[in-house]
This record gives structure tokens, C-alpha cells and sequence, in this order.
């Protein structure tokens, strides 16, 4: 029978009194508070008549209701903050002494919010030595100058300054305080002084760019001013010359549309257009030189003017539906469509120092790190940059001469030149059928003697047929001509890639994080090197070593070898890797083994930190919200270049294909990305699972039309003309890209300014792995061998193949006995170890050394 302990009302009453420890914590840290509050009071509230006061005051002078004696007392806090001022104040060191009332009540909050109080020693140290350095320094002046500072030095304070005096001098005691002061600020700012300097050095150069732009935008603003003058003089000056010159406009009816067309056909604008040639004798018009407002002209003149603009219109914003009721199949109709030229717009350059400006604001203080200057990339040529006017119109001449010899209707031309490929824009009769122009494009091919010509049928979003013809005199796009744009500069992705200028010279770049993984093919010399080093700049002159890391695997080992001196800031490799690129075959497997395990430990914190990306996770530690203590840590963006993949595959075996495609699959949400390279985009290196996860593609001129539909899923890639010149296809959306050309020289030059700056301590380090070429790492034991074992000894010496399929098929064995057996011949050092899909290799050579081998086991 169990016993029950019998409760009496006043336990029941002491057990609901007792206070929880969290409580009692909380109520310590609310005393401490209100005491420094009480006393800062006091401080404050200090008064030298108010100790004479109290001290000649008895205890049975205080204790009484109607005490005359506290009425004299002005303190806040009564007679005790007479007391406890003249001790801080008088004594200790003058008005100053608040500071240990902020201290002590900053503990008190802290204990109060269950902080640490570690975190607080060091602004403690800093306030009290301020303190004393205030208290100090007053009481030096309140010496020398013979005035009554006691209030705010102290008499402690008087006394201190007065043993420097005695010891140092007034001039040393000068210096050592000024000194004291200068270090003092120096580490309230931070503890790293040389820090301190550079973000006063910062601070400078940011206020000089400031007033920098502000006197630009003022001079900017005078010259719109005066331009704004000077245009409202000249429209009073053409107002008054059209009320002088009046004339009409004379209908000349025996002018044909023909005698008009060759004056027009010289005429380039910003953009291509063309119209159907007239056969009807219309009447023409001679429009006057002015101007009539719209009000005033006539129904003549406006009907007139209407037809004018309907001529200049560039394309027509749908296909044709009707059949025009003129034919243009009349000799020599291709030189009435008139022709003009659209060269795209340069984008807009930064101004100076504005990339610097970005640069700064991405900074991180924790390696004193300064962004390559656009001082090491080389100026582009001032000229070569001219339009050929008659190379253009000969083209089209022979375009549209050729289609009208196989029957077919052009009605409208727009051409749009780019640094590489002038793209014709042909507007078709509503019965032509697309696949009639396609089908002659090796007849234009030949006509114009080029190669590279390529047609898109149709022009995505057009009712239009493009032909690409390479320009007779290519541009160089210069890699400084991409970054010193506004675009570039002021973007804000996470890791921004420009590649190129497309065919309107409009810089095309992208975001790596939103592709997330690149895939790269192009024949030896068509510039896919190139556009490795492309990537690698871009990402090096807007990314911080502590937000990005590069996995560089050169199998050529010659291609990435001058990235090796960026080893201290911005590699991560493997920690017992002897060269930070990684070139040998063998260590590929481990390396990218080892991003797998990066890539789940990564998410393994994203789950714990309960976020989604690698964005709002760093943002998440930022903050502060994640304990280090927990293995939380700043993840900084990963990007493994591979550069020659179809190496790889054949040295390292098909196994590669599995980490790339775990890569490539799961990487993006934890900031890792991949750029994998290859000359030779067969279906062999090119699988379908690798293939599948990299929605992004850019080909460099192939060598057939094979690899063209390998790597991009259509044609178009054999007709490019090398050099840079690529397609690259996002989604289904196939792009043409000029690639910027970035020089050995350059890259030498930024990879030394890099490498030269102090980096981090160690190199940015992958985990640690087994080796996986190693796979038998469990050796069975020789003692228990199986009955069949040397029977399978024999047959694999006889047929010098070391694979578990042919003893299943001689021996009659199943699987896992056929692969014991395997495991113990490779122990006894009869066959060598595995590798991958291939048979093992058999180390002995014939029977009679095989009886010898197992001879010595069994001895053994």
C-alpha cells in the first residue's frame, strides 16, 4: 500500500512562492539598473555645499519626519547623493564618473536580456580608460592654467596629471596625453588600427568622388542650360524665316515613283526600310523645306504626308494577309527596295571612378583587399569601328537577286549591322513558304562567296526571315569595353558575367546563380579558352574573395595555370592538394567528390538555419540570428571550372559523370555552380544525364552539323566564322554573341595584382574525402577462401580477363559469389583493382605462375 505525503496549506503556499532562476536573474539585472540609474542622478545633481551639509548632520538629526537639515540638501537623491557625488565627483574623478553609471548599467541590461557578459569586457575597458584619459587631462590644465576644474577632473584626476608632470615634464606629459587621446579613438573605432586608417582613407576618397559628381552634375546642367538657350534661338530664327519664305507644295504629275527611288535609295537611317516597288505612274510629290502645322495644312497635304510616313514605315507589324496586287518579279526590282542601315547604340561607358565606387561598396573588412583597377585591361583602338555602306548594299543587291531567280517575293529589307554578322531582316510575300528560302542557302552561300552564312526561319517574335552574313571587316570586342559600362558597373547580381556585344551592340551578360550551370563546346581555336578567362574577369572584378571561390580542374594543365596566384584569396582546393589547379587526372575524382560533400554539408546548415538559399542564409548570419557554435559559417558562392571535360571522360572513366550530374542537379540553392568545357561535343562526353541539368549552352564554331545539334539541339553552330563568335541558347532562345577578347597579357596582369595583395592565411578548403578510386578498400581475409577460388584463379589467368560476368558464366555461379571470389583474387594480388565499367587487370601471366603464386600463399 503506497504512502502519500500529506500536504499541509503552507507548503502548498511556499512551493507557489518560490521564484524560477530565469526570474531572479531578471530581477538582479533590474536592481543593478535602478542603483547606476540613482547614482548618475546624484552625479548629476551635485552640489559642494551639499557635503558641508550632511557631515556636520548627526543620525539623530536625519531620522526625525520634519528634518530641516535634508530641506537644505539640493542633491536629487537626497542626502545619500550628497554623499555618493562628493565621492565620485569631488574624489574620485569629477563629472566624468557618469561613465561608470553607463557601464554598470549596461551589465544590469545585460543580465536583465540573459546576454553574455564576455561580450562586454572590452567596451568596459575602453569607457573606464576614457575616462581616466578625460579625468586625466582636464586635471593637466586645471595645473597649468591655475584654474578650479576639480568638478570635472577630480581630485584622483589632479593627482595623476600631477605624477606625469613631476615625471615627464609639461611638454612630455603633452605628448603622451595627445598620444593617449589618438590611440584611445583609434581603438573605440576598432580594434585593427591599420583598419581604422583605411576607412579613414576611404572615407576620404568617397567624399572627393562626391564632390566630384556634384560639381559634374553641376557642369552638366550649365551645358543643358545653354543648350536649351541656344535651341530656343534657333526656333525663333526658323519661325521667322518660314513667315518670310512661304511656298506650296507643287504636285509634279509627271514624275514617276522610279525617278524618286534612286535619290532615296542613299539615304541611311537609323534603321533598314523597304517597300514594294510602284508600277503605277502616281503622281510624286516636291515637299517644301518647311513645316506647316498640322492644323493648317490642306486635305491635298495631309494625304500626301500620310503616304510619306507609310513609306518610311520599317517593317509591318504583322505578315502580309492580302496578296498585293503588283507583281515584283520584274528584272532588276531588288535595287528599288530601299536600303538603310541600323548600327546598335554603344552602351553608355561609366564615369570615373564609378566602377572603384562599386568595388568599395562591396568590400568586406576582413582581408584589407583592393578590386582590380580598369587601368590593367587594354584600351580598344580608336578606329576600325566604320560601317562599309557599299559592302551592305551589294549584299542585299545579291540576296535579292538571288531569291527573285528562284521565284520568290521580297516586299520589305531591314538589316541591323553588328561587330561580327550584318542580320538581314526579309520581309516575305504571304505565299511564300519559309522552307523555300531555307533550302537555298547554300545558292546564297555561293553567291556571295562567304562562309559562316546562316538563316533563322523564322526571326523568334518576327513575321520576318533573318540571314546572317559575316562581316569582310570584323570588330574586336575588347573586354574594357564591357566592363567600363554602366550596365556592368552598377549591376547588382550576385555573380555577373559579361560575354559579349549581340548583333544591336548591346552588351550581353548574365547572372551565373540564375542559369546556374554552364555548358560550353567549340572546336580547338574558336575561342572557348577565351571565354574561360571572359568569365573568370568579370566574376574577379565584381565579386569579394569572401563571396566567391573558383574550382579550376585543367586537364591541359597549361590553359588555367596563371589563376595559381590568386591560391590565398580566391582557390578552394583540397587540403593535402600539392598544386592549387588541379591537373592530374587522378585527383578530378576526389576533387569533385569532395564539392558533393561541400554541397550537402551546405545544405545540411541551410536546413538548420531554416532557410532556402545561400542568400538569405548569409544574410541570416549577417545578422547575427545563426550561433557559430552550432558550425554555422559565412558560405561564400562556388564556381568549378572544368576545362576540358572529353579528357577527363577518357582518363578518368565514365564515373566522373556521376558527382557533375549530382552537381548540376542539386548545387543551385547552396550558392555552387558549374562551367564545363569541352572540344569535342560528342554523345560520348555529352551524355544526356550531364546534358539534362545544364539549361544553358554556348557553342563556339563546331565542326559539323552533328556536334552543332549535340550541343544546342539545332543547327547553327557549324556556320559560325571562330574568333569569339558563339550562340548561346537559353531555354529554346537562341542568342548571337560576339565574345570580348581578354589577352594573355591582361589576364597576367590582374591575376599579379591579385596575387601580390595579402590574402587569407590558408586557402579556402574543401572537405576531406576518401579517395574513390580507391573502392576496395575492405580487403577480405586469404584464411577462408572460397572452395571454388582457384578453379576462378585459372580461369581468369586463362582468358587474362579479371571481370565478375565471366566467372558467373564459367564457374555457374551467381552474383554475390562471383564477386567474393573477385575480391579475394585481387587480395591474393592475381588481378588488379577495379575500375569502373572495364575488367579488372590480371597480373599473372600463365598457369605455371599462377601454381608458384598460390604455392607462396598457401606457404605464407
Amino acid at each position: 500500500m503506497s504512502r502519500r505525503k500529506k500536504v499541509t496549506p503552507d507548503d502548498s503556499l511556499f512551493n507557489q512562492a518560490s521564484v524560477k532562476p530565469n526570474r531572479r536573474v531578471e530581477i538582479v539585472g533590474i536592481m543593478v539598473m535602478v542603483i547606476f540609474m540613482l547614482i548618475a542622478i546624484s552625479i548629476v545633481t551635485y552640489n559642494e555645499s551639499d557635503y558641508v551639509i550632511v557631515s556636520d548632520a548627526g543620525i539623530e538629526n536625519v531620522l526625525p519626519v520634519d528634518n530641516v537639515t535634508s530641506m537644505r540638501v539640493k542633491n536629487g537623491l537626497g542626502m545619500i547623493g550628497a554623499y555618493l557625488s562628493h565621492t565620485f565627483v569631488y574624489l574620485f574623478l569629477g563629472y566624468s564618473s557618469i561613465i561608470v553609471c553607463m557601464v554598470g548599467f549596461q551589465y544590469g541590461w545585460a543580465i536583465f536580456r540573459h546576454h553574455s557578459l564576455e561580450s562586454l569586457r572590452w567596451s568596459s575597458f575602453l569607457w573606464i580608460t576614457g575616462m581616466v584619459l578625460v579625468a586625466t587631462s582636464v586635471g593637466w590644465l586645471s595645473t597649468q592654467t591655475q584654474t578650479d576644474l576639480e568638478t570635472f577632473s577630480g581630485t584622483l584626476g589632479i593627482v595623476i596629471a600631477q605624477i606625469m608632470l613631476n615625471l615627464t615634464g609639461t611638454v612630455g606629459s603633452a605628448i603622451l596625453l595627445i598620444s593617449f587621446t589618438m590611440v584611445f579613438l583609434l581603438l573605440l573605432v576598432d580594434r585593427d588600427v591599420q583598419l581604422t586608417i583605411d576607412r579613414i582613407k576611404d572615407t576620404i576618397r568617397r567624399f572627393k568622388d562626391w564632390v566630384e559628381v556634384k560639381s559634374e552634375e553641376r557642369r552638366e546642367k550649365r551645358e543643358e542650360r545653354r543648350d536649351e538657350r541656344e535651341a530656343t534661338k534657333e526656333q525663333k530664327e526658323i519661325e521667322s524665316a518660314s513667315k518670310e519664305q512661304k511656298s506650296t507644295i507643287k504636285i509634279a504629275s509627271d514624275t514617276s515613283f522610279e525617278s524618286v527611288l534612286p535619290e532615296r535609295k542613299r539615304m541611311y537611317t537609323v534603321r533598314i526600310q523597304g517597300s514594294k516597288p510602284e508600277h503605277s505612274q502616281e503622281a510624286a510629290t516636291e515637299l517644301d523645306t518647311d513645316i506647316k502645322p498640322e492644323g493648317k495644312l490642306s486635305t491635298r497635304e495631309r494625304w500626301l504626308r500620310e503616304q510619306e510616313a507609310m513609306k518610311e514605315k520599317i517593317m509591318p507589324d504583322r505578315a502580309l494577309l492580302n496578296d498585293p496586287n503588283e507583281a515584283a518579279t520584274r528584272v532588276g526590282y531588288e535595287d528599288e527596295i530601299a536600303l538603310t542601315v541600323s548600327v546598335g547604340e554603344e552602351e553608355e561607358a561609366a564615369k570615373a571612378r564609378d566602377l572603384e565606387r562599386e568595388q568599395r561598396a562591396l568590400s568586406i573588412p576582413q582581408i584589407r583587399y583592393q578590386f582590380p583597377t580598369i587601368d590593367l585591361l587594354d584600351n580598344p583602338p580608336a578606329d576600325g569601328n566604320e560601317v562599309d555602306f557599299d559592302e551592305i548594299e551589294e549584299n542585299k543587291d545579291i540576296i535579292m537577286s538571288k531569291l527573285r531567280m528562284h521565284g520568290i517575293e521580297i516586299v520589305a529589307v531591314e538589316a541591323i549591322v553588328g561587330p561580327t554578322v550584318t542580320l538581314y531582316e526579309l520581309q516575305p510575300a504571304p505565299d511564300v513558304k519559309i522552307s523555300k528560302i531555307e533550302s537555298y542557302a547554300n545558292d546564297l552561300k555561293m553567291a556571295m562567296a562567304t562562309r559562316g552564312l546562316r538563316i533563322i526561319a523564322p526571326i523568334p517574335g518576327k513575321s520576318a526571315v533573318g540571314i546572317e552574313v559575316p562581316n569582310r571587316k570584323r570588330q574586336t570586342v575588347y573586354i574594357k569595353q564591357l566592363i567600363n559600362t554602366r550596365k556592368f558597373v552598377e549591376t547588382k547580381m550576385a555573380l555577373p558575367v559579361a560575354f559579349g556585344k549581340t548583333i544591336e551592340n548591346e552588351v550581353y551578360m548574365v547572372d551565373l546563380t540564375t542559369m546556374p550551370h554552364l555548358l560550353i563546346a567549340g572546336a580547338t581555336g574558336s575561342g572557348k579558352s577565351v571565354g574561360i578567362n571572359t568569365i573568370l574577369t568579370c566574376l574577379l572584378y565584381k565579386c569579394h574573395p569572401e563571396n566567391l571561390k573558383f574550382v579550376l580542374i585543367d586537364p591541359k594543365k597549361i590553359e588555367l595555370s596563371l589563376y595559381r596566384y590568386l591560391q590565398k584569396h580566391f582557390i578552394a582546393t583540397l587540403p593535402d592538394a600539392e598544386e592549387p589547379i588541379i591537373t592530374d587526372t587522378s585527383k578530378v575524382m576526389e576533387t569533385l567528390t569532395s564539392v558533393t560533400k561541400e554541397m550537402d554539408e551546405r545544405y545540411e546548415l541551410l536546413k538548420m538555419g531554416m532557410v532556402r538559399d545561400i542568400r538569405a542564409y548569409n544574410d541570416k548570419f549577417r545578422e547575427g540570428k545563426l550561433e557559430i557554435d552550432l558550425g554555422h559559417r559565412h558560405l561564400p558562392y562556388i564556381v568549378v571550372i572544368i576545362d576540358e571535360l572529353a579528357d577527363l571522360m577518357l582518363t578518368a572513366g565514365k564515373a566522373i559523370e556521376e558527382p557533375i550530374a549530382r552537381i548540376a542537379q542539386l548545387a543551385r540553392a547552396v550558392g555552387i555552380h558549374l562551367v564545363v568545357a569541352t572540344q569535342r561535343p560528342s554523345v560520348n562526353v555529352i551524355t544526356g544525364t550531364i546534358k539534362a541539368n545544364f539549361p544553358v549552352r554556348i557553342a563556339y564554331q563546331v565542326a559539323s552539323k552533328i556536334d552543332s545539334r549535340t550541343i544546342l539541339d539545332t543547327m547553327g553552330a557549324d556556320q559560325l566564322v571562330g574568333k569569339g563568335d558563339m550562340l548561346v541558347s537559353t531555354g529554346g532562345h537562341m542568342i548571337r554573341v560576339q565574345n570580348a577578347f581578354v589577352s594573355t597579357e591582361e589576364v597576367e596582369k590582374i591575376n599579379a595584382f591579385i596575387g601580390n595583395q595579402l590574402g587569407y592565411n590558408k586557402p579556402y578548403y574543401l572537405p576531406k574525402v576518401e579517395d574513390p578510386n580507391s573502392s576496395d578498400s575492405g580487403v577480405p581475409d586469404l584464411d577462408d577462401r572460397d572452395d571454388l577460388f582457384e578453379e576462378a584463379a585459372k580461369v581468369v589467368v586463362l582468358h587474362q580477363q579479371g571481370s565478375v560476368s565471366l566467372i558467373q558464366r564459367k564457374l555457374k555461379l551467381g552474383y554475390n559469389r562471383a564477386g567474393r571470389i573477385i575480391d579475394q583474387l585481387y587480395a591474393a594480388g592475381i588481378v588488379g583493382p577495379y575500375q569502373g565499367s572495364t575488367a579488372r587487370d590480371v597480373l599473372i601471366a600463365d598457369e605455371d605462375e599462377l601454381y608458384e603464386h598460390l604455392r607462396n600463399l598457401d606457404e605464407s
